[in-house]
Parts: C-alpha cells; structure tokens; sequence
C-alpha cells in the first residue's frame, strides 16, 4: 500500500483525516441541531434527541465498518469514499431538515405531533452520522502497523486528533461563523472534506480512479451551492414556512429570525417560534391596558419583549413619563423597524422611549446588584409560554422576585398564557396553577383574567384589586381609545364567573410546582399540554413523571447499579463493555445537563453550543 520511506506522508495525510472528522463532526452537530430547533418551534427537548440519535447512527456507522474487510492495499479507498459522501451529505441533509415542516405536513409555527417529528429527525440524521462513524474505524484501520499496533495506541491517538478538530471547529464556528449562512457554512465543511479526501490520494500515493472520481463528483456537487449560496439560502429558508412567503430571514448570535408574509399580514419567527404578527391588536390591548389600569398613575413602565407589534403603542396611550423596551436582539429591532407599519415605527422612535439591547433576566439581576429598587410603577412581559428553557427563566419565582424589587410601592407586574376558559384539563391546569402558585410565593395579591389568554396581575401589597369601576373610570380620565378593551368589555371580563372558578381550581390543585429556575417545571407542563392535542395518554403519563421527586431517580439509579452488577456476576468478562456503556451514558447525561443549564441559567445557548460542545470533547480526550 505504501512503500517504507512514505510512512510519514501517510501519517500527515491520516492525521488531517482525522482532524476533519472532528471538525466537520462539530459542525454539522450545531448546525443540524440548530435547523431541528428552528423546524420544531425551537424546543430544547430536540436537542437531547438529536444528540440521542446522532450518537446512535455514529455508533452504528462505526460498527458496521469494523464489520468489513478491508483487503491489503486498499484500505484507505473506503476512507476517501467517507469524505466525498460527507461533503455532499451535510448540504443535504440541511435542506432536507427545512423541508420537514411542508414533509409532516405542520403550521408554521405551531408545535408538530411528537412522533413524527421525532422520527424525522431521527431519519434525517442517519446518512451523515453512519458515514462519520465509519470513517473513525477506516482511518484507524488505514494507519501505519495498525493491524499490528497496540489498537488503544492507535484509537487513543485517532481520537486525540479529532478531538482537535472538534475544538478547531467549536472556536471557528463560535466566533465567525455563527451568524453566517447555513448553507455556505456546509458547503466550506464539504470541500474541506474533498480536499482531505485528495490529500488521502496524496499521501497513499493511490492512483485508483474510483476515489478520485466520487471526490470530483462531490466537488461538482458542491461548486453550485458555493456560487449560488445566497439563492440557495433563501430558497430553502423558504421551505420552513410553508403556505407563506419569506420576506427576510437573517441569523444572529441569538437565533434564526424570520418575517414572512400570508396575504397582508407579517409574521415574525425567531428558531422557528412565532414572536406575533406586525399588528395584534387584540392581544395587545389586554396585555397593555388592564396592568396600566390597575395602576392609578402609571409613570415608569418596563416592557420585556414584543414591542414590535402593538403593545408598546398602546402602553404610550397612558402617557408614561418614560418606558424602557427590552429586546434580547438588536437585528429583531431592526427587521421591525423596516417591516412593521407607521404607528408601530413611531411608537419605536418615541422620545419616551428608551430601546435597551439585553437580557430581561440579567438587566433586571444587574439593577438589584446596584443597589436599585422601586423602578417601575408597571413590568409587562410579552413573550411566548415557557415551553423553552429559554423562556421558562420569565416565569420562575427568581425572576418574579428580581420583578418585585424593582417595583414601586403599588406597581404591577402583568404575566399571561394561551389559556382554554370552557374547558381546564389536567395538563393545562397544572401550567397555570404552577404560574399562579409561583407569583404567589413572591406577591402578595395575584389577580387572574381568564379568556383565551388567562392575565396574572400581581402587586407586592395587599390592598384590594380595583373594580371594574374604578378601571372605567381611570379609562375615561385618561381619554384612551381602543377597539377592545372598552369599558362593557372590562366590566364583563371583571366580573364573570370563570375567575373564581379557574381561581378555585388553581388553588385546590396539589400536583403544580413552583417554576424554578434550576427546576423549570412549566416546561414540562407545557410538554405534556402539548402531548395532549396529539396523545392523551403519553400526555398522562408525562404528568406523572413531570410530579416525580428525586428519591424516584434514586431508587431507580439504585436498580440499575443492582441489575447491572448481578448481570457481571454471572459474566464477568463483560465488563469492559459495561464500563464503556456506562461512560456513553454518563457522557450523553452530562452533555445535556451542561446544555440545559447553560440555556437555563445563560439564556445563550444559540450562540455557544459550539463552544460547549468542544470543550466537552476537549475534557473527554
């Protein structure tokens, strides 16, 4: 295969095969995890089944391979074939997860079924994952005295090398290619696999036109979506809202953001999630005019996300001395103010108002830390369900707490939820009787709104809520004028009889948690809410475990140690491969618990997955 005096240049061409491994490994890790979540209304419980299932198909990928012969002088063929069909694989794959949504035939922005949606990913992750576990087995086979060689020396040195491309690819993808295009990102990764493919031919000093060929092909494959990127980009972003038209779809360190078009109505998508539409008034109006009603002078008002579309308009309605307007991303601001009608520009451009780029939960943690208290007569948080880790942190009792320093004497904080008012099932009664039970910890009057959307409105003191009166009378003082939140609305919606009806519910309820940032409970009622419109009983049954405490966890680690152990008793020479299953296990757990807590406690995760990823494969070799 080679003669002696070329062993070096077989070492070099193997070592760059490995380090591409790595690299390209990273990438397409983050960069299909990131196209699952914005496919799947950018859920975090994808991340740990696409993890799942990439570590599935590698470890297949690579068992198949160790199954196959490979003759003397040919081994490093099949290698040289792994990287042609990752080239073309990666752009592919990416285009075949932006069709998933027009595949499984879901809404833009709705939730998909479970099942199907797992499947899918499962499906989409299969071709790329079994050529990458090959590869490791066909470049370890592929090395010099490999056959003869100590196999730990060999697998030990093979993986300390792909580690480097691992971390090569986390630092180069964390801090230059995280907001680039999808797709010109795959199509660098492919002709980085070409080139390590021609230089495998190099080095073997492989004449073979086979290997030479399927490089040329993956390379005419590639050189298209080099030239065209930008149409290639946009014409496959389209495929992720299907029935609409894309507008702008752009990525910034935090997300993916969208604006699409149905007919004359915009609608804005961040990974995938719905943010709303370039006008609601009629979710605007409640959310605005109840908390600024509630409170007799409202002068200083925070708004925490959507100001985009609507509600920031309608807060500047009470005439507020000044309203600060937190937005996580600078870019979402910007497509608002290019995209969303006049009276929503100009409420942007209002000198009252002051636009702040941050973090609501850090902002809000940063002024306590500096000493500061009574801010704000009025907090409205307008941001989607704490179906996410991510927006789980706006309804836990910490944030709640950081809201209730920052109040002054009388303020109100208004919170709400998508809510069903003619029937409360299980599910959906444990995520709002967790919220209600959360503001109660911290606040010592919550008052609840139930319609469509069920509003919290909770003050630190303990004065009586206004009546339906005294809301109309502050309305006609202040000269408003709405479309829906009018005074016959007001005195309806005060005074029907759901309130004490959802209120007796929640507070008869025994199962709902308090929501917790290092325990975001909401998420998994949000789960199961969501297993409800498609599974009943998984939805049942994931109520249960979501009510589980850790001795649960316990005694079942407990079992697994005992099972395990009597199963070494009767063949001990098993061992080795329980030790290894068990340090996979370990490595899947504690890849997920360092996601999830970055997500829960950074709120970056978009941005640094990368990152997190190499270091941990950095740890591991």
């Amino acid at each position: 295969m080679w003669k002696n005096g070329d062993t070096g240049g077989v070492r070099k061409a193997l070592a760059f095969s490995f380090v591409v491994l790595g690299l390209s490994s990273l990438v397409a890790q983050v960069l299909l995890v990131r196209e699952l979540l914005g496919v799947f209304y950018g859920n975090e419980f994808f991340i740990g089944w696409t993890l799942f299932a990439w570590l599935a198909w590698t470890a297949a990928g690579a068992l198949l391979a160790g199954r196959l012969h490979a003759g003397p002088g040919n081994s490093v063929r099949p290698l040289v074939i792994c990287h042609a069909l990752a080239a073309v694989l990666m752009p592919a794959l990416l285009a075949g997860i932006r069709a998933g949504p027009t595949l499984l035939g879901g809404v833009p922005g709705a939730v998909p079924d479970l099942l199907p949606a797992m499947g899918f990913a499962l499906a989409a992750l299969a071709p790329l994952c079994l050529v990458l576990g090959a590869q490791f087995v066909f470049a370890s086979r592929a090395w010099p005295g490999g056959e003869q060689a100590d196999a730990s020396r060999v697998l030990g040195r093979g993986y300390l090398l792909e580690t480097a491309g691992f971390v090569v690819g986390g630092l180069l993808f964390s801090f230059y290619l995280v907001a680039a295009r999808e797709t010109s990102v795959a199509g660098l990764i492919g002709c980085l696999n070409a080139m390590a493919g021609f230089v495998l031919c190099l080095g073997f000093r492989d004449r073979s036109p086979g290997p030479r060929m399927a490089l040329v092909a993956a390379v005419a494959v590639l050189a298209p979506a080099a030239v065209y990127s930008p149409r290639i980009e946009r014409e496959t972003a389209a495929w992720r809202f299907p029935g609409q038209i894309l507008v702008e779809a752009r990525n910034s360190i935090h997300g993916n953001l969208a604006v699409t078009a149905i007919a004359r109505q915009l609608n804005f998508y961040e990974n995938g999630l719905l943010l709303g539409t370039e006008d609601e008034q009629l979710a605007s109006e409640p959310l605005a005019h109840y908390p600024m009603l509630w409170h007799p002078d409202p002068r200083r008002v925070l708004l925490i996300g959507g100001g985009f579309n609507g509600a920031l308009g309608e807060i500047l309605k009470h005439g507020p001395e000044h309203v600060e307007y937190i937005e996580l991303d600078p870019i979402l601001i910007d497509m608002a103010r290019r995209y969303t009608g006049a009276a929503r520009r100009q409420a942007l451009a209002d000198p009252r108002v002051d636009t702040i780029i941050a973090d609501g939960r850090f902002y809000l943690s940063r002024l306590a830390a500096g000493g500061s208290t009574g801010r704000y007569d009025v907090v409205i948080v307008n941001l989607p369900g704490p179906g996410t880790a991510l927006i789980s942190r706006f309804y836990s009792r910490e944030f709640f707490r950081d809201v209730r320093r920052q109040l002054a004497p009388g303020g109100v904080l208004a919170v709400r939820l998508a809510f069903s008012p003619d029937y409360l099932g299980r599910e959906l009664e444990n995520l709002g009787a967790a919220i209600y039970q959360t503001l109660r910890a911290e606040f010592a009057s919550v008052a609840l709104l139930p319609e469509y959307e069920i509003l919290f409105l909770a003050t630190a003191g303990d004065t009586p809520a206004p009546a339906a009166a005294d809301l109309v009378a502050r309305y006609r003082q202040r000269g408003l004028k709405t479309d829906f939140v009018i005074p016959p609305a007001m005195e309806e919606r005060l005074g029907n009889d759901r309130i004490g009806q959802v209120r007796a519910a929640f507070d008869a309820n025994r199962t709902a948690q308090i929501n917790r940032d290092s325990r975001p409970i909401a998420c998994a009622y949000t789960f199961a809410y969501w297993l409800r419109s498609f599974h009943p009983r998984a939805a049942a049954f994931a109520s249960r475990a979501s009510a589980a405490r850790w001795p649960w966890g316990a005694g079942l680690a407990g079992l697994a140690l005992l099972g395990m152990r009597a199963a070494l008793r009767r063949r001990p020479e098993r061992l080795g491969p329980w030790a290894m299953g068990v340090g996979g296990f370990t490595l899947m757990a504690c890849e997920l618990v360092l996601l999830l807590g970055f997500q829960m406690f950074c709120g970056y995760l978009y941005h640094r997955l990368a990152l997190i990823l190499a270091a941990l494969m950095l740890g591991m070799a």
